[in-house]
């Protein structure tokens, strides 16, 4: 029972350290000589659990499912109306994307290699799917417009939950009113006139979601 703990920990652990170095170097950069050094195991340990880097991969992104998964499950519970409930989904996935390194990596392992179209290892098709049954759901209960094509707008809320993490470096817009009162100018360039300063995704999914949910639903903004 020891060894089976040891060995179960030793396995998270090597999850938690192939997240980081595919976040951060992606998958054809990563190694998994950089793997094992982030979990401080030897490659002999990484090898008896994963026999190749595509292993870690798709170990990577089941994790990421299964995190993301157990958020909108449990937000699905939620007895509001549902179009209310698709929009917390959407801020709750944007925010696992800025802190989860796992559910970030697992993301960006669906774009970056061949992935089977297995909600449980294909983050866009669970967040997708989970979007989609959402808004169903919302049109039976009145809270989407009539009229709406709902895989439409689970393809549409999921674009602008993955489009958050392009966003991150860009301003929010010049001077003038919007969802929250008036917005501070354009920051100034930095010196490279490249780079601008960092603003939250969860800020730019509030945005989109201010621009498009008169087309979507006729609830007031929560």
């Amino acid at each position: 029972m020891v060894r089976q703990e040891r060995s179960e920990r030793t396995r998270r652990n090597l999850i938690r350290a192939a997240s980081t170095v595919f976040d951060q170097a992606g998958y054809e950069r990563a190694t998994l000589a950089a793997i094992s050094d982030r979990a401080q195991v030897t490659k002999g340990a990484l090898f008896f659990h994963f026999a190749a880097k595509s292993d870690l991969a798709r170990a990577v992104q089941a994790e990421a499912c299964v995190r993301s998964d157990a958020a909108l499950v449990k937000l699905a519970r939620r007895e509001t109306p549902a179009f209310e409930t698709a929009t917390a989904m959407a801020h709750t996935l944007v925010g696992l994307l800025e802190t989860d390194m796992t559910v970030r990596a697992g993301a960006h392992l669906a774009r970056e290699i061949r992935t089977p179209d297995d909600p449980s290892l294909h983050c866009h098709l669970n967040w997708l799917d989970a979007l989609y049954r959402i808004l169903d759901r919302a049109r039976n209960d009145g809270s989407l417009l009539p009229g709406v094509d709902v895989r439409a707008a689970a393809v549409l809320m999921l674009s602008m939950i993955t489009g958050t993490t392009a966003l991150p470096r860009l301003p929010v817009g010049p001077a003038g009113p919007g969802p929250s009162g008036p917005q501070p100018p354009l920051p100034p360039r930095h010196a490279s006139g490249l780079r601008f300063p960092r603003e939250n995704g969860d800020l730019w999914l509030t945005r989109m979601l201010h621009l498009t949910r008169p087309a979507l639903s006729d609830l007031p903004a929560g």
